[in-house]
Order: structure tokens, then sequence, then C-alpha cells
């Protein structure tokens, strides 16, 4: 399966995703984690429905966000149709204590 080039799932696509990613220990975790769920462990829910999805979702969000914010330099004051305000929010000129 590892060296298939034809007929890769998309469970063998997230685990070479994650080959590239994860250190060791993670990409073990990763293992486990996916044959308990084929096995019958549900991690606290009752069923696979639109709940996992959206605490993934969630959790995500939370651990990346701070990667991706960017201070805000200026609000114009400018209104623009349908209340709309323009945010600029390029680093540009910002110190440290802005």
């Amino acid at each position: 399966m590892a060296k298939q080039k034809d007929g890769i799932t998309d469970l063998t696509k997230v685990f070479i995703s994650a080959a590239k990613k994860f250190t060791d220990s993670e990409y073990s975790r990763l293992q486990s984690v996916v044959f308990s769920l084929l096995h019958g462990v549900n991690f606290g829910y009752d069923t696979l429905d639109q709940k996992l999805f959206n605490d993934a979702q969630d959790i995500k969000f939370l651990h990346t966000s701070g990667k991706k914010l960017k201070k805000i330099r200026k609000v114009s004051k400018k209104k623009y149709k349908d209340n709309i305000v323009y945010i600029d929010f390029s680093k540009e000129g910002l110190s440290d204590d802005a």
C-alpha cells in the first residue's frame, strides 16, 4: 500500500501528508487513533456526525489563528455602501506598541 500509485485512498493520502509533517511520536499517535476508531473507540462521540467536524474545525481555528492574524493598521472613517468599513491589515509602519 505504501508504494502504490493507483487506488490510493484518502486515508493513505492523509498518512502521507502526516508522515511529511509530524514527528515520529505524533505520527504514532495518529496511527493509534485511526486504529482505535476502526475498532469501535468513539472518543466521547456517540455518533460520528457534524459535531465531530465542527469540533475539529474549532480546534484548527483555535490552534492556527494566531499565526494568521495581523495587527490592524488603520480603520477608514469613510463609510461604504451598506455600512461596510474598509480595514487595512498590512503591517507597514507598525511598531510593537501599536
